[in-house]
């Protein structure tokens, strides 16, 4: 490309408003042009190779904000049990419900909006987490969207106060969609602040805590709604609706006590701010200066290769791809049954379980998978992506394969129900150790660091899309007053598991191990995604400009 073609990075930032960030800002080091490179290099692979207990030990402050930002999913994953369990309480069916066949249940078209509306606020959550974040930073948007949990909670408590069924149902409705918002914009927030400030050596592992507490989030769902099955009066399912506001104060208190993103102040010019929030991450094992150094030498590079940072920058060039990746990543949880494993008490009663056992199976369930995901954090630390994907993606879907056939044995047999229950709670673990994990990992790997918050907010969009369609759907296929497939249903999830293995296998890269600046040249490169793990490329070092530049127009 001819040199005409560029202009200078400098320029480009003042374009943007963001102050450039000069070599001798905050006593950053420098060295000779001659070996800024090669040591740059020898620092970056050392710190890429750190077992993961050491890295924790390296690096104490981020690895325990890791963790508390993964506190707040808490609510997630109640959110995805709640109304699906709340749903088979008998009180709650005898207030919202109707009589069919002699029983109180639910109207399938009732349901499918609960299935789906939730993910379909998730979904508008996260695309106004993209937005908001690169606005107004990652600590105050997380504090909107503790506030709108926090009034969609009153708005599911009070559902129970309308005069009719109908009415009760359209605000529990109401609720339970701006429920679904405020979760949006707490998962993408905090998916992206923990993605921005991990290090390489325990990113994967940082972001697989996301689905553990996922998981916490739905035993406790699971609990209180197997307490409140036993109450006889509607102050059963009310407890447990207005347990979601105690959930609720988590990412309230954390956005009111965590430090600002280092990368998203920098990104905005905020060096002072950068500087300090970056000395409480990180001081006093590392050096600030060197961690705000890293920062900027990714931004320049990504700066200099995508233009603004817009929604339209993800669809373009090298972005189009890592936005395809991370929107794959994201459906994993769909492909895989997610949907249905956090309703499963509803659909085991519709192969033969009584609601009670029901949720005891479940339980059990979400207590081995909490089980399996701990194993899955340790075990993203040693093991690759594409293979954590695959292997267990392929085991699941001969565990949906078992569900489906026991189908055929509904009404031939008492034990066929318990086999279902059984093969659903292996699909838990078994998936809790890989693919779940690891497609958190991808996509904390896989959007650059500029488009990061808004490539995560289209990622969750995908994955509520998902959900929508498989959640929306799901009554109407097992339920008894539809298509009343059963464990059938079993045949589909076993089918979309096998695509999920044959497209990622094709499309997913690995990724482990890798910086933010190693993951941009391999992208540019268009490198296939069966030789990201073998590629080793010359050092390169973003402070000289001028080799880095960006196209005009």
């Amino acid at each position: 490309m001819a040199q005409s073609d560029y202009t200078p990075l400098n320029d480009t930032r003042e374009a943007e408003g963001i102050q450039p960030i000069h070599s001798d800002a905050y006593n950053l080091p420098t060295r000779p042009k001659s070996c800024q490179g090669s040591a740059s290099q020898d620092e970056a692979d050392h710190e890429q190779r750190l077992p993961l207990g050491k890295a924790i030990k390296l690096y104490p402050k981020v690895a325990r904000w890791c963790l508390v930002m993964t506190l707040a999913i808490i609510s997630w994953g109640y959110q995805l049990v709640i109304v699906g369990a709340i749903v088979s309480v008998d009180a709650f069916k005898r207030d919202y419900g109707e009589t069919f066949e002699r029983r109180q249940i639910i109207p399938s078209m009732w349901l499918s909006m609960w299935f789906g509306l939730p993910p379909a606020g998730t979904a508008c959550g996260a695309v106004a987490a993209g937005w908001l974040g690169d606005r107004i930073g990652r600590k105050w948007t997380l504090f909107t969207g503790s506030i709108v949990s926090a009034g969609a909670v009153v708005v599911i408590f009070f559902s129970h106060v309308g005069d009719t069924a109908v009415t009760k149902r359209a605000m529990f409705t109401g609720g339970i969609t701006i429920q679904g918002f405020a979760v949006g914009l707490i998962k993408t927030t905090c998916l992206t602040y923990v993605s921005e400030n991990a290090p390489t050596s325990m990113r994967g592992s940082a972001m697989a805590l996301f689905p553990t507490f996922t998981l916490v989030g739905q035993l406790i769902g699971f609990v209180v709604t197997y307490v409140t099955n036993g109450v006889p009066s509607r102050r059963g399912y009310l407890g447990a609706l207005g347990s979601q506001g105690v959930l609720a104060l988590a990412p309230l208190i954390i956005s009111l006590t965590m430090h600002e993103s280092p990368a998203w102040l920098l990104r905005k010019g905020k060096t002072d701010r950068a500087f300090r929030s970056a000395t409480k991450l990180f001081a006093s094992n590392i050096s600030p200066s060197l961690v705000l150094k890293g920062y900027r030498d990714t931004l320049e590079e990504e700066r200099a290769t995508t233009g603004g940072a817009t929604f339209a920058a993800c669809f373009k060039d090298t972005n189009l791809r890592r936005t395809f990746i991370t929107i794959l990543a994201n459906v994993f949880p769909a492909l895989f049954g997610l949907d249905l494993l956090s309703n499963a008490n509803t659909f085991l009663e519709t192969v033969g379980l009584d609601s009670s056992t029901a949720l005891l199976m479940m339980i059990a369930g979400v207590v081995a998978g909490i089980g399996g995901n701990g194993v899955g954090i340790w075990t993203l630390s040693k093991v690759g992506r594409r293979p954590a994907t695959f292997w267990t993606m392929g085991v699941a879907a001969a565990f949906w394969g078992g569900v489906g056939v026991c189908g055929f044995f509904r009404d031939k047999s008492t034990i066929a129900p318990y086999f279902v229950a059984g093969f659903m709670v292996a699909t838990i673990i078994v998936c809790g150790l890989g693919c779940w994990p690891a497609g958190y990992a991808i996509l904390g790997e896989t959007p650059s660091l500029r488009l990061r918050a808004k490539t995560q907010g289209i990622g969750n969009v995908s994955a509520q899309a998902g959900s929508i369609v498989m959640a929306a759907s799901l009554p109407y296929l097992y339920q008894v007053d539809a298509a009343d497939l059963g464990a059938f249903t079993g045949f589909i999830y076993c089918g979309l598991c096998t695509i999920g293995v044959a497209v990622g296998f094709f499309c997913l890269p690995e990724m482990k191990g890798r910086s933010g600046i190693e993951i941009d040249r391999m992208f540019e490169l268009r490198l296939p995604p069966r030789k990201f793990r073998d590629w080793r490329g010359p050092p390169v070092d973003p402070m000289d400009v001028s080799e880095v530049g960006i196209r005009r127009g």
